[in-house]
């Protein structure tokens, strides 16, 4: 699965965390937003987000390399708590972390993108 692109800024140069994560958070609802929580279908719905984020990131960020991960937890009472941190090029590379959940589950996708290319 892949989402259309209709970004003005295909093979984009800098990271654009609203147009990603409005990628991402639509891929996540496509895959889940039907569905329950079932920890039989975990792995099925983690490696068709990762996938599909990965294909829609790199059709947009083809001079980057891109990290995806995604996390999928049955709802209950305990609260979700993740955070990251890296040392890059704040001007060019970026992330981004998308909560998406429905009566049932959580999913947190975290996405980054770091240049192929020096500005040294």
């Amino acid at each position: 699965m892949s989402v259309e692109h209709s970004h003005d800024l295909v093979n984009m140069e800098c990271f654009d965390v609203t147009y990603t994560t409005d990628i991402i958070r639509k891929i996540v609802e496509d895959i889940l937003n039907k569905n329950q929580f079932n920890s039989e279908n975990i792995d099925k719905w983690s490696r068709q987000i990762v996938d599909s984020c990965q294909k829609s990131l790199s059709e947009i960020y083809n001079s980057f390399k891109t990290i995806i991960t995604t996390m999928i937890i049955p709802k209950n009472d305990e609260n979700i708590h993740i955070g990251n941190a890296c040392l890059w090029d704040y001007q060019i590379d970026g992330s981004t972390i998308i909560k998406w959940e429905n009566d049932s589950m959580y999913c947190v996708v975290s996405a980054f993108a770091l240049s192929l290319s020096s500005t040294t």
